[in-house]
């Protein structure tokens, strides 16, 4: 292994605190798949290259992933800031670029806050207390966590079977913005967290990447745009997780 795993982290990925909840750490790495780990984000899991870059938007040299949510979004610190004892950070995948979401937690507090939502389990209330009193939740991380809880069912819901095919992995393309290419511009800043100037440019390309992911996890994109009349399409070649 090519790399000294600090023992803050090697503990954290140790522990594989699985709450059941989507959006908090599902997947974590192995010891010894470190490196593997970090396929897509540091470099392209087919070619080899390098993904890191100090520019603006891009995988920045000293990031890490040490977990990635039930919808392959990265939970990730930077090696250079273990005297701060790692602060996590959160980004969304697939959205063109990365925007690095600072949790308000260390790699050691965001340990114990999982394992405390580990033990609420699906008690409703019990685990709003815990995002309401730990976390900011003017942070839009904790926000989107906070609200997906708050629309969980009072009763447990049967679990049903899931279509292989959505679980493919691809990227999401425009094909033809329709007619409604103002509305499809304005759907896609929000994704894209960009102007509508550069949203409207974008369109004028042909096959515009609108995201990358599973199809399951982007499926909500799928309907919104073809409810504004877009016409999208998949393509399931290999690619970085960006």
């Amino acid at each position: 292994m090519a790399l000294n795993i600090p023992q803050l982290i090697l503990q954290f990925i140790g522990n594989q605190t699985e709450t059941g909840i989507i959006l908090l750490p599902f997947h974590y790495p192995k010891k010894d798949e470190w490196e593997e780990f970090q396929s897509g984000f540091r470099y392209h899991g087919l070619s080899g290259k390098d993904l890191t870059s100090t520019k603006e938007g891009e995988w920045q040299p000293g990031w890490h992933v040490i977990a990635r949510n039930g919808m392959d979004d990265p939970f990730f610190i930077d090696l250079n800031e273990e005297t701060s004892g790692f602060p996590v950070y959160y980004a969304l995948h697939g959205a063109g670029r990365w925007d690095a979401i600072d949790l308000g937690f260390n790699i050691v507090s965001l340990g114990r806050f999982l394992e405390q939502m580990e033990k609420a389990g699906k008690d409703k209330t019990a685990c709003l207390q815990l995002v309401e009193l730990s976390t900011d939740v003017r942070n839009p991380f904790w926000l989107e966590l906070r609200t997906t809880i708050q629309e969980w069912d009072d009763e447990e819901t049967e679990s049903t079977e899931i279509d292989p095919a959505l679980l493919r992995y691809g990227k999401l393309v425009i094909t033809d913005a329709g007619a409604s290419k103002v509305k499809v511009a304005k759907y896609l800043m929000k994704i894209w967290n960009i102007g509508p100037q550069e949203a409207l440019a974008r369109l004028t390309q042909p096959d515009v990447l609108v995201a990358n992911g599973f199809q399951l996890h982007l499926q909500k994109y799928i309907d919104d745009l073809q409810e504004l009349g877009a016409t999208v399409a998949w393509s399931f070649e290999a690619s970085d997780n960006k």
